[in-house]
C-alpha cells in the first residue's frame, strides 16, 4: 500500500484543483443501487465524486494511491461509555482475570505502580469464578490507603473496599450486600452502585479523566470508528463528564445523549437526544434485568423495573412535545414490554392533540433489547422505534454453558437478540460496543453478528456492517447526509488494509486512515482541503 500523496491532473484554476482522490482496490458505497467503485474524491468536508475509473475523476490537486486496500464509511459505535472506556485503556483493566484472588492481586500490583486517589478498575466477570470476591477489608489492605472502585464487566455491580463505604453517603441506599450478619460485603448495586460510581469520580483528579477522555477517541479512530454515541448519565460519570465531552475538541463526532429525568440539563445545551442510559431495568449479569418470568438461576427473583408507567409515560410525551429523541436501556422483556405500552399511550395522546405520527417521526431508542420478544416487532415497526444492540453479547455471554443460559434456561436464552427478525420487519438496527463492557471492536461487532449460535438470528456480512454504519447514522437522524459513500454526501471514511469486507474473518484488520468530515482523524494521508475538527454537537 502506497498513501503517499501524488501530484494529479492539474485543473486551469486554483478552485477546480481543490480536493483529493483516493485510489483503492475497492470501495464500498452501501446504499440503494450502488455500484462497483475504486476512487472517491474528497474535497473539503464532502465526497463530490464516487466511480470506477480514476482518470475519469473531475479535475483535483493531489491522488492518493491505496493499492492493496478498501474504503467504506467510517464505522458508528451506537452506544459508548467513553470516559470509562479509556480509564479502562489507561489504567486497570480486569477483563482477563480469573478468579477472586487474581483480582486482588491485580489490584495490589496496580496501587504499588501508580499514584491518584482511586484505584478504579473495571471489566471483571465472576461468573464462573472457583472462588469468591475480595471482601471490603481484603482490598483495603492491598490499596495503600487508597479508595478502591472496581466495576463488574456490566457496569451494574462493583466492589468497593472498606474505606469507600465508610466514605461515601450510602446510608439508606438500595443494593447494599449484607451478609448474614449484617455486614456489608463490598459489593454493590443498583442505587448504591451508582452513587459510589459518582463518589469515586468526583475523588479522580482531572488530569486523569481528561488523559482516559483522549485515549478513549484515540483508540476508536484507529480501529475506522469515526463516530460514537457517548451515554452520559448522572449515574455514570456524571455532568461535569458531560460538558467535557460537549465542549472538548475531538477528531471523530461525539454524539452526546443525556440520561436524567430533567430535560433542562439538555435544553440548555442545545441536545437533541436524551437518555442512553436511562436504566428501565438492569442486566441480566447483575439479576437486575425486569423479566416477565423468574430468573433460570434465581426463582426468588424477576428483577426489577425502575420506573412505573406514569413516570415514564410524562417522560416520554414531554420529550416528544419538545421535539427531542429518547433513548432508554431496556434488556428484559418486562422492561422491554413497558417501553412499548408507555408509547403506545403517548402516541394516543399526541394524535388526541393533532400530532399524528409524532412518536414515529421521533425515531426513539431501545439499548440493549437482549430479550426482545417477537410478538413485539410490528408495535416497534409501527411506531418507528429504533434497536440499538450489542452483538458482542452473543459471542460473550451466549454460548451454552454462557451466561445467558444460565441466567434465563436454554429456551429462553435461544431467543436472545433476534437481529435477523428485527432486520426482516424494517425496524431500525444499530450496532455498537457499549464500551467499557464489551471492547469497541467493529469488525468483532460485524463477525458477532454474522455468526450466531443460532443461526435463524444471524444477519449477512454486509448487512452487518451497514448496521455497524449506516444502522447508528439513522440512530443518530444522520442519513441523509452521512453514513454511505457518495457524492455530496459528508465524507467520512475508513480505509483498510485488504479487503475486510470479503475476507472469510476480518477481525483484526488494520485500519490504515480514518477521515472525519474530510479530515484525517487517524492515519497519514495527506487531505490538504480539510476542514477542522468535527464538532462534538450534531
Amino acid at each position: 500500500m502506497n498513501s503517499t500523496a501524488t501530484s494529479s491532473r492539474p485543473a486551469s484554476d486554483g478552485t477546480a484543483a481543490r480536493g483529493t482522490l483516493l485510489v483503492a482496490d475497492r470501495v464500498l458505497t452501501l446504499g440503494h443501487g450502488r455500484k462497483a467503485a475504486r476512487a472517491v474524491l474528497v474535497r473539503g468536508s464532502r465526497v463530490v465524486w464516487v466511480g470506477d475509473d480514476p482518470s475519469q475523476a473531475p479535475p483535483h490537486g493531489d491522488q492518493v494511491d491505496l493499492s492493496g486496500c478498501a474504503i467504506g464509511p467510517a464505522f458508528v459505535d451506537a452506544h459508548v461509555h467513553l470516559t470509562p472506556t479509556g480509564l479502562a485503556l489507561t489504567g486497570l483493566d480486569l477483563g482477563e482475570v480469573q478468579s477472586g484472588a487474581e483480582l486482588l492481586q491485580a489490584v495490589a500490583t496496580y496501587a504499588d505502580a501508580h499514584t491518584g486517589r482511586v484505584v478504579w478498575g473495571h471489566g471483571f466477570d465472576p461468573h464462573g469464578f472457583p472462588d469468591e470476591l475480595p471482601g471490603p477489608d481484603d482490598l483495603a489492605q492491598v490499596a495503600a490507603g487508597r479508595s478502591v472502585y472496581l466495576s463488574q464487566v456490566d457496569g451494574h455491580t462493583s466492589i468497593v473496599d472498606r474505606r469507600t463505604l465508610s466514605a461515601a453517603p450510602l446510608a439508606r441506599a438500595e443494593g447494599i450486600e449484607r451478609d448474614a450478619a449484617g455486614a456489608p460485603t463490598g459489593v454493590l448495586r443498583r442505587e448504591a452502585n451508582h452513587i459510589v460510581r459518582r463518589w469515586s469520580v468526583g475523588a479522580m483528579e482531572e488530569a486523569e479523566l481528561a488523559a482516559a477522555r483522549r485515549e478513549a477517541v484515540r483508540h476508536a479512530a484507529a480501529l475506522g470508528i469515526g463516530s460514537v454515541h457517548e451515554m452520559a448519565s448522572p449515574d455514570v460519570m456524571g455532568l461535569e463528564d458531560l460538558d467535557a465531552w460537549l465542549e472538548g475538541d475531538w477528531p471523530i463526532e461525539v454524539i452526546t445523549y443525556w440520561a436524567g429525568l430533567d430535560l433542562q440539563t439538555a435544553l440548555l445545551r442545545d441536545l437533541r437526544h436524551i437518555g442512553g442510559d436511562l436504566f428501565l431495568d438492569g442486566t441480566l449479569g447483575s439479576h437486575t434485568a425486569a423479566l416477565l418470568g423468574p430468573y433460570a438461576d434465581r426463582p426468588s427473583t424477576t428483577g426489577h423495573l425502575e420506573f412505573d408507567d406514569d413516570t415514564l409515560t410524562a417522560w416520554f410525551l414531554e420529550a416528544a412535545r419538545a421535539g427531542l429523541q429518547t433513548a432508554v436501556h431496556a434488556i428484559g422483556d418486562a422492561a422491554l414490554q413497558q417501553a412499548v405500552r408507555c408509547w403506545r399511550e403517548v402516541d394516543d395522546r399526541l394524535a388526541e392533540e393533532g400530532l399524528h405520527d409524532a412518536v414515529r417521526r421521533g425515531r426513539h431508542r431501545l439499548e440493549h433489547a437482549e430479550m426482545l420478544s417477537i410478538d413485539l416487532l410490528d408495535d416497534l415497526a409501527e411506531l418507528g422505534l429504533v434497536v440499538s444492540a450489542q452483538p458482542a453479547y452473543e459471542a460473550r455471554w451466549g454460548l451454552p454453558d454462557g451466561l445467558y443460559a444460565d441466567r434465563l434456561g436454554t429456551e429462553r436464552a435461544a431467543r436472545t437478540n433476534p437481529f435477523r427478525a428485527i432486520a426482516d420487519r424494517g425496524i431500525g438496527l444499530a450496532f455498537g460496543s457499549d464500551a467499557n463492557v464489551t471492547p469497541m471492536d467493529p469488525w468483532g461487532t460485524v463477525m458477532a453478528a454474522q455468526h450466531r449460535r443460532h443461526p435463524e438470528h444471524e444477519v449477512s456480512r454486509l448487512e452487518a456492517v451497514s448496521m455497524s454504519s449506516l444502522g447508528g447514522r439513522h440512530a443518530a437522524r444522520q442519513e441523509r447526509y452521512v453514513g454511505v459513500v457518495r457524492a455530496g454526501m459528508r465524507a467520512d471514511l475508513a480505509i483498510f488494509e485488504g479487503d475486510p469486507y470479503r475476507a472469510d474473518d476480518p477481525r483484526g484488520t488494520t485500519c490504515v486512515a480514518t477521515v472525519v468530515h474530510g479530515r484525517i482523524a487517524h492515519g497519514e494521508l495527506a487531505l490538504p482541503d480539510a476542514p477542522g475538527r468535527a464538532t462534538a454537537r450534531t
